[in-house]
């Protein structure tokens, strides 16, 4: 019996030192990956023409509330209580919008961002893809991520370990 769990034991071993020198691994550091990509330098400046835009349009605003603040501390006295009231409704109300702005704003250039880097992203992965296929790497990680950007189809355990915790 001893013998028996030796052996087995042994070819176990051989198997699994053969598995894992057939199982390739490579990483890839996908940040310098998109950098190098002619596309991106064209991204770069459409994005830094739009977030101009967007810091014009803030500068205006910001621009058009100091105007009215200095307005208000400059005729405050002269003012009536009924003016005074609606000049600082005016400035609430400009607050706000500034604030509101700067949220759309940073939400519609992070929108812009992705809508212009999905292209390329995809164009990277796919390179990546067909040339882990191709030169035999059953897993590919990300260096700059630690994320696993290539792997082999059929290795999602997902179903078996639902069903071993009976999920359907």
């Amino acid at each position: 019996m001893k013998k028996l769990v030796a052996v087995f034991a042994i070819v176990l071993s051989f198997v699994g030192t053969t598995l894992a020198q057939e199982m390739k691994f490579g990483h890839i550091n996908s940040s310098e990956l998109l950098q190098l990509m002619p596309e991106s330098k064209q991204i770069q400046v459409e994005l830094e023409a739009y977030a101009k835009q967007l810091e014009n349009q803030m500068a205006t605003m910001s621009s058009e509330y100091q105007g009215k603040v200095a307005e208000y501390q400059t005729n405050e006295q002269v003012w009536g209580d009924l003016v005074k009231e609606t000049k600082l409704k005016e400035i609430s109300d400009l607050e706000r919008r500034i604030a509101e702005f700067q949220q759309s704003a940073q939400q519609n250039l992070s929108q812009k961002e992705q809508q212009l880097f999905q292209p390329i992203l995809d164009k990277a992965q796919k390179a990546i893809d067909e040339v882990s296929k191709a030169n035999g790497y059953g897993y590919v990680f990300d260096s700059s991520t630690g994320a696993i950007v290539h792997y082999p189809e059929g290795s999602d355990i997902l179903p078996l370990v639902k069903k071993h915790l009976g999920i359907q």
